[in-house]
């Protein structure tokens, strides 16, 4: 997992930043996804705004979570207080962190993962699906799909019975919240016997198919011929 170190740093990095807050504005934010789009010939904004959330949401959840589930430690995500550094491409390359974070000793799954999900994935979700027309079901897809797999790693390392794990299978088995809010990352995945295979399927389709220089995603629950291949 030391990769993953990579994709975090502290306020010394010299690289520039986007500040996150600046992703909360339509105007910058439709900015970004434009520049982003010029990777892909004949872009659909709606499936420019899934690929740039997947590539957020795999630099963002999967060391976050992981220090979470494994070591028991909140890291500070909050998006109007991290910076976003960005590649080339201008995708997510790493998280600017105000600090280091704090141990947690969290009681339930609400505890472990709230934070996250209330200052970090549902104000950033809200911003992209009104700057691109994306339905906000999609996303909180993408962030689910990336989450699940995290969490079914540290599964394997740590074994079920592990508290982290244990609050992780909670997250994605309940419809609803303790105060009966909705659970936008219920059921993120299934796994489906095809023959004497199981194959991991998303529930909601993250529309990556209609850029057609891109290949079906490998869990894509569409029934369609895989012409293109699968990523």
């Amino acid at each position: 997992m030391a990769a993953l170190g990579e994709q975090l740093v502290l306020q010394d990095d010299p690289r520039p930043y986007v500040p996150g807050a600046d992703l909360l504005d339509e105007r910058r934010l439709g900015a970004l996804l434009a520049r982003f789009a010029e990777n892909y010939e004949q872009p659909d904004l709606p499936a420019v705004a899934t690929q740039w959330s997947k590539w957020h949401f795999s630099v963002l959840l999967a060391p976050v979570l992981a220090a979470n589930i494994i070591a028991d430690w909140q890291l500070p995500t909050d998006l109007e207080t991290i910076g976003v550094i960005l590649s080339e491409n201008s995708r997510t390359s790493a998280i600017r962190l105000s600090g280091e974070g704090s141990a947690v000793r969290p009681a339930d799954a609400h505890e472990r993962f709230g934070v996250l999900i209330e200052r970090h994935l549902k104000p950033i979700i809200a911003a992209l699906s009104h700057a691109s027309g994306l339905p906000q079901k999609v996303l909180w897809s993408n962030a689910g799909n990336v989450a699940e797999n995290v969490m079914r790693e540290c599964e394997t390392f740590l074994g079920a019975g592990h508290a982290g794990v244990q609050h992780g299978n909670l997250l994605f088995a309940s419809r609803n919240w303790p105060d009966g809010s909705r659970n936008w990352l219920y059921q993120p995945v299934r796994y489906v016997k095809k023959g004497d295979e199981i194959h991991r399927q998303r529930r909601v389709c993250c529309l990556r198919y209609s850029i057609r220089s891109l290949a079906y995603c490998k869990s894509c629950p569409l029934d369609v011929p895989r012409s293109r291949g699968a990523e």
